[in-house]
């Protein structure tokens, strides 16, 4: 092959690379928005009707995409890498300190406008803030060290198997 053909196909090559990339983050980000607003609107019909049935569906569709997100992204040892926040064990505090009083709050919210007196909404929120944080904490550990294993058995020469070339 001549140098000059050589070099239109590096190129063309690397274009595609590029075009890619933009593609996935462009998917990545359209899948956070879409996961962000499903959890923010089950969050508000949760406040407003208060029954956990009028949301199952959008609760079943928002556990199937995470849970398929965190597993493809586990899998090919991205998990640390994947979004713009490196996974540390700071920021893994952070999120699921961040998450945990989101969700305290709402509980506690709940728990209001179900009857509860403001003392036993505000002590279970605070009990169900300690558990979720711990427990968020430690999943978060546990999906980056899965990862960084996975991400090394990927450099060795085993390619993933879970993602479109």
């Amino acid at each position: 092959m001549d140098k000059e053909l050589q070099q239109t196909l590096s190129k063309v090559a690397d274009y595609n690379k590029l075009e890619k990339e933009k593609v996935m983050k462009a998917g990545n980000i359209a899948f956070g928005l879409t996961f962000a607003v499903c959890a923010a609107m089950i969050v508000i019909q949760l406040l407003i009707a208060g029954e956990l049935a009028i949301v199952a569906g959008e609760t079943v569709v928002l556990l199937v995409g995470g849970l398929v997100y965190i597993g493809v992204m586990t899998y090919n040892g991205i998990w640390e890498t994947g979004s713009k926040f490196k996974s540390t064990p700071f920021t893994d505090v952070l999120i699921a300190v961040v998450c945990a009083v989101v969700f305290a709050a709402a509980l506690a919210i709940c728990y209001i406008r179900l009857g509860a007196t403001m003392f036993q909404a505000v002590h279970r929120a605070l009990l169900f803030f300690a558990g979720i944080a711990i427990v968020g904490f430690g999943v978060l550990r546990i999906l980056a060290y899965f990862s960084h294993k996975r991400k090394g058995k990927n450099v060795k020469g085993n390619a993933p198997v879970l993602t479109k070339e």
